[in-house]
């Protein structure tokens, strides 16, 4: 009977926890849309803007902070916050954690796509990597989380 009581309680509690971060938790898995990653919140400017070398240089400075950022956000499920993915069932993570690769490879490709611009504006000679290639040094997949016990 203690065992039924107690096994009631800590789901009872699990339940509880879950509903204090449901919103986060419905963001994570339905509405994550890389706002916190993504090149436009450097506010670099617009890559098709960039005329003199010296703005040019300005703005791969600014897309230089971005790519740390991006860099610093994985591996991917690592910005969800630490209560919020603790009260995220398995299921609940899984689909985050797939919903959050999707948008990270599609903010890599955006923002490669805007420093090509600038690269051609500027006059270099890119590699033989398309306009809609990914960031160098950053990954073409991205790994998931370690299971959580």
């Amino acid at each position: 009977m203690r065992t039924l009581i107690a096994t009631s309680l800590l789901a009872a509690a699990a339940a509880a926890q879950a509903g204090d971060h449901r919103l986060e938790i419905d963001y994570y898995t339905h509405h994550y849309d890389g706002a916190d990653i993504a090149l436009s919140r450097f506010h670099c400017g617009a890559a098709s803007a960039m005329h003199t070398a010296e703005e040019r240089s300005a703005w791969l400075a600014c897309y230089g902070r971005f790519a740390v950022n991006y860099r610093a956000a994985l591996p991917v499920g690592r910005t969800i916050p630490a209560e919020v993915a603790d009260a995220m069932s398995e299921a609940e993570l899984a689909v985050a954690q797939q919903l959050m690769s999707q948008v990270f490879v599609q903010v890599a490709q955006e923002a490669r796509q805007q420093a090509d611009l600038v690269l051609l504006a500027q006059g270099e000679v890119l590699s033989a990597r398309s306009a809609s290639g990914l960031l160098p040094g950053l990954p073409v997949q991205t790994r998931q989380l370690p299971d959580r016990p």
